[in-house]
């Protein structure tokens, strides 16, 4: 018996000497590249993207959900449209809600030449009155946030849904539908659409809130953003913005795909540093407003910072 068991130690010793051996001996590298590669395979099958939801002075936040990459367009807006339901979702941040019916279902969806084609369920219309618009600016400016989308068409049991609310509502939604919509017009002369991004702070966390402003104003749209961002530190409601009120664009230049920005010192914090705020704010704001890739910050012509869309896409 002595026997059996002593042998039966010396073989389990024996085992674990020859495997830690060849752990030993196998290259580290293949070994992290192992491990690397299958970190690698699972976080390549997730894609941050923004949507938009409602915050509690209704108004639509940017924030960031996650979808499978390895989906087509059609799932890949049907996985948005499920994060824009009214219902409790732990996935979304706290003090943001969807506004779609949660009860709402897609009969179909479709896309042809960047048109995303999609009917909803009658539940759709259950939506309070007073929440219609928002709800359409949240699925528009959520869905063209997925690439290669240019538009959206929308119906509810094979109706168009300007058939079913109002005629004067578009048959294909683009940005220029606009987002949180604000009014500032006392003439009917040089009336521009210009879209700004201030910052809520919601549950300790900033976020940005894209403001479609209509207003009488003759002035380059960039001029309009930089004076608006920098007029007052508070913004309606509860909106506020850090660009310092002394701060002036003193020139800018578009170069291609190329944004130069040109300012006086006050742009700066301190030690020469711009902050993040200010720079997610005015990029944001060039990005929705111009057809550019890339944008430059200089003061007095020294360059300061270079960023791109893909720089800034996910804030949160």
């Amino acid at each position: 018996m002595l026997k059996k068991k002593a042998l039966k130690k010396i073989l389990i010793t024996t085992l674990s000497v020859c495997l830690l051996l060849a752990i030993y001996l196998m290259p580290s590298n293949k070994v992290e590249n192992e491990f690397s590669n299958m970190e690698v395979k699972y976080t390549d099958n997730i894609e941050k993207i923004n949507i938009y939801l409602l915050n509690n002075d209704s108004l639509l936040v940017k924030t960031v959900t996650v979808i499978d990459n390895n989906k087509d367009i059609n799932e890949k807006a049907k996985s948005i449209i499920n994060s824009l339901l009214d219902s409790s979702n732990e996935l979304l941040p706290n003090g943001l809600n969807g506004l779609i019916p949660k009860k709402t279902k897609i009969l179909n969806i479709s896309n042809s030449e960047g048109i995303i084609k999609i009917d909803f369920s009658k539940e759709l219309l259950t939506v309070s009155e007073k929440k219609r618009i928002k709800m359409l600016e949240a699925i528009t400016f959520s869905l063209l946030e997925i690439e290669g989308v240019k538009g959206i068409s929308i119906t509810v049991e094979g109706t168009a849904i300007n058939q079913k609310w109002d005629n004067d509502l578009p048959d294909i939604f683009t940005k220029d539908f606009g987002i949180n919509k604000k009014y500032d017009i006392k003439r009917r002369r040089d009336i521009k659409k210009v879209i700004e991004y201030y910052i809520d702070l919601i549950d300790g966390n900033n976020y940005y809130v894209p403001i479609t402003k209509y207003v009488d104003d003759n002035r380059e749209k960039i001029s309009i953003i930089i004076d608006d961002l920098s007029s007052s530190y508070i913004y309606e409601p509860n909106l506020v913005s850090y660009l310092n009120q002394n701060t002036e664009l003193i020139n800018y230049e578009i170069d291609s795909d190329t944004m130069i920005l040109n300012f006086n010192t006050s742009i700066f914090m301190n030690d020469r540093q711009i902050l993040e705020e200010v720079v997610y704010s005015i990029m944001y704001s060039v990005f929705d407003n111009y057809d550019v890739e890339e944008v430059i910050f200089q003061v007095d012509k020294e360059e300061i910072l270079k960023k791109t869309l893909k720089d800034i896409e996910f804030v949160k």
